[in-house]
């Protein structure tokens, strides 16, 4: 009964001085509230997204009881099923089709089934209208529609002429936003792969039947196994570790930034604890009452951070389904995680209310009453077995890297075996254990400085000598308040860790990508390719599209064909260079030499009549082995031929040996696939669009305007999540020693210290706590740098020094130039007690 009364009473007391420091109390709630808003949006959202259960099975396949495919849509699978099986065509997709659009036709997704039938209700939405049940009728995706300006009840014409009545709007489950065209079984690919739903007679043994038709290459998959999945494999080990460290770290961050706003409180109210005190309270109700307060701000921050946060999943539904272009067909409310998340919130909210409780039961009386607060005397002590952590974590690091390493080459070796040239553009590894071993690595070199950091706080600003009085004044005041600062550099460490790590992740996944692009020609060209579309070579055609584009200069360029041969049954015979099967291709050296210092040498080459061909290709006695495809005979010829070194990664130029078009016309005859507009500058909307409705198609021109990298934006996002984060913890440390110092600066403005000296002190203490961490947090996030290399295929490891710069150097100097602006230069004077 008197814990109970105790706890009442606390709890009255902490709604009381929550009500007296409304404002601080609202900024710990918010602290407390943003991770559980955050966790409660994204598990809403995430389920509904990605629902499980029946949610899942009705997405997957309608109505049905079970699910077959078959490797080819002429099998007949009614005659391997029960009587009285209903079988319905899955909506799937199936293959292109060119439709005429509003200058120039398409290219569109086609998905095709028995739309109709019930039994694939609950795959695709319908907007508008019904789906298609007679092989002339269709609908469209609302995307499509919008782009050719069609409704329901208008006609749909196709590049060959052919017309279908738009019956409806509909869209699929998870590619919503795509331009589609739904259709009746009459459009499906009879050759390529089909699936069925059925819904089977009652009692039907479905493991029996599975087992049937597996050896007909018919594979049945039954609701039941979709609704409760048995034996599904989870994630890699390493994956799972990355979200526990993830979510620990952003805990932990809470609980830092938490504790020193709860610590600002405790010391504003450090008078009203004393008469706790004095009025007959022990120690334990002294820390008891702050213990109170965090837990009231805890149940007020997670309170109001669940419903925000689920308020604002549910609101924003078809936001999340544009963003995502997934369809969130019912919400499945996952509340076992949501109690998870507003558990750790609470238990977060008490636990940044510990140090401070702690401190504030330990605190004399008279102390109290008087305002006085104890700081820390002597020096700093570095405890060992912090430094055996931090030690211990960079050598798992080191291990787990090297192994990810190993893994690595023997993934690109492995591609290299079975795809040679294509190893640097898509090897990549993700081990589990040597994964594990970072993510372990990393939390031990975290958790190591975050011991050690109140003790590193003290040692680095007692070397510092020689500066002006408010910056000695500062490092004074950090190293005696280590109970504050030190919380204070590790988190704002930990946010930046996050910062530099989610740096290296993206400027390494950038790099990756950036290898796998292929640019269809130089910059700011205009490739007109014939092989897209209906466009054929003429040089009338050729002449129109150069009139109609800001043209400087055009080259040609194509396969050839040996004299002698002919057609036959369709089939062109082309040249190849042997044993590498390279496609031979005529082109100008004029165009050629355009790429740099390859290009030159090649151009050199291709004047003196030889092939340029890859390094890959045997050179013998100077010359190379060509080859006619031509069905009749197998023909190869020697020819002067020449290595110059790696040709660029252009689109054009893999798999392919060059020849000039003068010597291809001697040997053969040369077909233009391409041309290759060299602009005065960059083309307008309109310019390419007159283009489109000439060619009859929106994609047989390009421009290529090379990669387009994500890395500026991206980084301009974090250095703002840095600078968010250390101006937070810097904007707590700096209100919490103004309000200790007050009657310091007081006697100091007494005594002739001019005004600025106060916002000299807290310009100092801000850039100081904010240096200190942001360089500990860009070491730390640096260990992710290998890692990230790794996991995503970089050709190498990429370094994203404008976040580091930003990071290490801007903002610590903007939490200096913050501080200075904000705090108020003069003070009035206060009685002290002494």
């Amino acid at each position: 009964m008197k814990f109970v009364n105790d706890w009442a009473l606390a709890l009255r007391l902490a709604r009381r001085f929550a009500r007296r420091t409304l404002g601080k109390t609202l900024l710990i709630a918010a602290l407390v509230g943003l991770p559980v808003l955050l966790g409660s949006w994204f598990s809403v959202a995430q389920r509904g997204l990605n629902p499980v259960g029946e949610v899942y099975a009705q997405r997957a396949m309608g109505s049905a009881d079970a699910q077959l495919t078959a490797q080819s849509g002429r099998t007949d699978v009614r005659r391997a099923l029960p009587a009285g099986s209903h079988i319905a065509r899955a909506v799937m997709s199936t293959g292109n089709i060119d439709l005429r659009g509003v200058g120039a036709d398409l290219t569109v997704n086609v998905y095709a089934g028995d739309m109709a039938d019930a039994l694939n209700q609950g795959t695709y939405r319908m907007d508008e209208g019904r789906m298609p049940a007679k092989p002339d009728e269709v609908a469209l995706s609302p995307a499509l529609a919008d782009h050719l300006g069609l409704k329901v009840g208008g006609t749909l014409t196709t590049a060959a002429g052919a017309k279908y009545r738009i019956v409806g709007l509909a869209r699929t489950v998870t590619l919503s936003t795509g331009r589609d065209v739904f259709a009746t079984t009459a459009l499906a690919d009879p050759d390529a792969q089909a699936e069925y739903l059925l819904d089977l007679p009652d009692g039907t043994d479905t493991a029996a039947l599975a087992a049937k038709l597996k050896p007909q290459e018919l594979f049945l998959t039954t609701r039941a196994e979709l609704v409760d999945p048995v034996g599904v494999p989870r994630g890699p080990v390493g994956a799972d570790a990355a979200r526990i460290l993830i979510a620990g770290f952003g805990v932990l961050e809470l609980v830092l930034l938490a504790g020193t706003a709860f610590a600002v409180v405790a010391r504003r109210q450090v008078r009203e604890l004393g008469l706790v005190t004095a009025a007959g309270g022990t120690a334990a109700d002294v820390r008891r009452v702050v213990l109170a307060q965090g837990l009231f701000a805890g149940l007020l921050g997670a309170g109001v951070g669940l419903v925000v946060g689920v308020s604002v999943a549910l609101i924003g539904k078809s936001w999340w389904e544009s963003a995502t272009g997934i369809l969130i067909t019912q919400w499945q409310i996952p509340w076992l995680q949501l109690a998870g998340v507003v558990a750790v919130g609470l238990v977060a909210g008490v636990a940044s209310a510990l140090v401070p409780a702690i401190g504030a039961g330990r605190r004399p009386p008279l102390a109290a009453l008087a305002g006085r607060f104890a700081a820390v005397t002597g020096r700093a002590r570095l405890r060992l077995l912090a430094l055996v952590l931090v030690v211990a974590g960079l050598a798992l690091s080191v291990i787990g890297n090297i192994r990810l390493g190993v893994a690595l080459d023997a993934a690109r070796a492995a591609r290299l075996a079975t795809d040679p040239g294509e190893v640097s553009r898509v090897a990549s590894a993700s081990p589990t254990w040597p994964v594990t071993l970072v993510v372990a690595g990393i939390t031990l070199v975290v958790a190591g400085l975050v011991w050690m950091l109140p003790a590193l706080v003290g040692r680095v600003a007692g070397l510092v000598r020689g500066l002006p009085l408010g910056a000695r004044m500062a490092l004074r005041d950090a190293s005696r308040h280590r109970h504050r600062t030190g919380p204070v550099t590790a988190a704002i460490m930990i946010a930046v860790a996050g910062t530099t790590a989610l740096g290296f992740a993206i400027v390494n996944q950038s790099a990756a990508k950036e290898q796998n692009y292929r640019p269809v020609g130089l910059p700011g060209e205009a490739v007109l390719q014939y092989y897209l579309g209906d466009a054929r070579y003429s040089t009338e055609l050729v002449d129109r599209v150069q009139s109609l584009l800001p043209v400087e200069h055009r080259y040609q360029q194509g396969g050839v064909t040996r004299y002698g041969t002919k057609e036959t049954d369709g089939y062109v015979p082309s040249v190849s260079v042997s044993p590498t099967d390279d496609a031979l291709k005529a082109v100008d050296p004029a165009y050629v030499a355009r790429y740099g210092d390859w290009g030159r040498k090649a151009a050199a080459a291709l004047r003196d009549g030889r092939v340029v061909v890859s390094p890959t290709t045997p050179v013998r006695d100077g010359k190379v082995r060509l080859s006619s495809g031509d069905r009749s005979s197998r023909s190869a010829v020697e020819y002067p031929g020449a290595v110059v070194g790696s040709p660029p990664k252009v689109a054009w130029l893999e798999h392919a040996a060059l020849i000039s078009t003068d010597a291809a016309k001697r040997m053969g005859t040369a077909d233009v696939d391409e041309t290759h507009f060299i602009l005065r500058r960059p083309p307008t909307d309109q310019e390419l669009a007159a283009v489109a409705q000439l060619l009859g198609h929106e994609d047989v021109l390009k421009i290529e305007r090379g990669y387009q990298s994500p890395v500026r934006n991206a980084s301009i996002g974090l250095l703002v999540l840095g600078a968010t984060a250390t101006l937070l913890g810097v904007a707590m440390s700096v209100s919490l020693s103004m309000s200790e110092g007050r009657a310091d600066f007081s006697t100091l403005a007494a005594v002739g210290a001019p005004p600025r000296l106060r916002r000299g002190l807290a310009a100092a203490q801000g850039w100081f706590l904010g240096q200190l961490g942001c360089v500990l947090g860009v070491a730390v996030g640096a260990l992710y740098g290998f890692t990230a290399h790794t996991v995503v295929g970089s050709p190498h490891v990429v370094v994203p020094w404008a976040v580091i710069a930003g990071v290490a150097v801007a903002v610590p100097l903007f939490a200096a130039v913050v501080p200075y602006v904000l705090t108020r230069s003069k003070l009035e004077m206060v009685r002290r007690v002494d």
